[in-house]
C-alpha cells in the first residue's frame, strides 16, 4: 500500500517523487545490513508494542545506501514525510506480521549539519535540519486530531480520514471513536549564551513534539532537535480582545448563511503566520568536562 492509494477518495494528484522515495526507503529498510544482519528488523519488531509508534533511523545509514535518496529527504522532507511513514508501516507489516492497522512514524538521527536558532530563515522551510537550544518553557500534553471522521448534520453522510489542516467543522459532528488522535506538546527553546552575538537579545522558536517525543525534555536543559521548519496560521490573534467585529451591527438573524464569510467579518484585514519547528527526534546534549590550561589542573569548566 502507498500513500497515493489512500488519497484516491480525496481526488489528489499522485506525487511521483513521493512514491519513488517511498519505494526506495522501503528497499533501504529491507536491504540495509550491519554485521551481516538486516539492521532495522529488530527495531521494527518493537513497534508491535501498543505504546510504540516511531522507528529511529540513522541518517548516516541512508547516505551509505543511496546518496540521491538522502539528498531528496534533506531537501523535500516535509513533502515526502507521509510517504516515509507509509514505508515504515509496510515494513513492519511485512517483517513482523502486524495485522491490525497502525500508524507508524519515522525519526532521523545523526543529521550532519547543526544549525543555530538564529539561522532559521524561510529558506529552510520544509527541509530536514538539526538545531540545538536550551528549553525555557514546556506546555502540557494535549491530544491532537490527525485524521477525523465527520458526520454531516444535514444529510447524515459519514466522511472518513479527513486530514486536519485548520478545516471548517461547522455543521459537522466529529466521530471520536473513528478518528485518530496523537499526543501533542509545545515547548520553547532559545539560543544559549555561548551562541549569542555580542549585544543581541536571545532568539527563541516554538518546538512541536508528537507521539513518543512528548514529556522527554525538561526546562533548563540543552537538546538537539531534528525535524523541519513549518509555517502555521497565527489563529491566536483572532481570539484577542477587539479582534471580532460587532456582528449585531452588520448582520441580522436570517440575513444569510450560517458562519463567517471572511476575515473582514472578524474585524481583521489579514491573517498572520508564524514559524514553528516540527521535531521528529530529540537528543540530549551531553556536557563535557575539560581541564583548563593551568599547571595544577584543579579547575574544571563545564561546556
Amino acid at each position: 500500500m502507498d500513500v497515493a492509494d489512500a488519497q484516491i477518495g480525496q481526488l489528489r494528484v499522485k506525487d511521483e517523487v513521493g512514491l519513488r522515495c517511498q519505494k526506495l526507503f522501503q528497499d533501504f529498510l529491507e536491504e540495509f545490513k550491519e554485521d551481516g544482519e538486516i539492521k532495522y528488523v529488530k527495531p521494527a519488531a518493537d513497534l508491535e508494542s501498543p505504546d510504540r509508534y516511531t522507528l529511529e533511523v540513522s541518517f548516516d545509514d541512508v547516505e551509505k545506501y543511496n546518496q540521491n535518496l538522502a539528498t531528496t529527504i534533506i531537501e523535500e522532507y516535509y513533502r515526502i514525510y507521509p510517504f516515509l511513514c507509509q514505508s515504515v508501516s509496510n515494513f513492519v507489516k511485512d517483517r513482523c506480521g502486524l495485522k491490525n492497522e497502525k500508524e507508524c512514524y519515522i525519526s532521523f538521527t545523526d543529521v550532519p549539519t547543526r544549525h543555530k536558532v538564529r539561522d532559521l530563515t524561510t529558506s529552510k522551510i520544509g527541509t530536514l535540519i538539526r538545531i540545538s537550544g536550551q528549553v525555557v518553557r514546556t506546555h502540557p500534553v494535549h491530544p491532537e486530531l490527525v485524521t477525523g471522521t465527520f458526520m454531516c448534520m444535514d444529510c447524515q453522510t459519514e466522511i472518513r480520514n479527513v486530514e486536519q489542516q485548520f478545516n471548517n467543522r461547522r455543521r459537522f459532528m466529529l466521530d471520536v471513536e473513528k478518528s485518530l488522535f496523537v499526543d501533542f506538546q509545545k515547548i520553547r527553546i532559545q539560543e544559549t549564551q555561548a551562541e549569542l552575538p555580542r549585544g543581541c537579545i536571545p532568539r527563541s522558536v516554538e518546538i512541536i513534539l508528537r507521539s513518543e517525543l512528548v514529556e522527554t525534555v525538561q526546562a533548563g536543559d540543552r537538546y538537539d532537535f531534528t525535524g523541519t521548519l513549518i509555517v502555521v496560521p497565527d489563529v491566536g490573534v483572532l481570539n484577542m480582545p477587539g479582534a471580532k467585529a460587532d456582528m449585531g451591527s452588520r448582520h441580522k438573524p436570517g440575513d444569510g448563511p450560517e458562519g463567517v464569510s471572511g476575515l473582514k467579518e472578524l474585524g481583521t484585514r489579514e491573517l498572520n503566520y508564524r514559524m514553528s519547528f516540527l521535531a521528529c527526534s530529540v537528543q540530549t546534549l551531553q556536557h563535557v568536562l575539560v581541564a583548563r590550561t593551568c599547571p595544577c589542573r584543579k579547575s574544571l569548566q563545564k561546556i
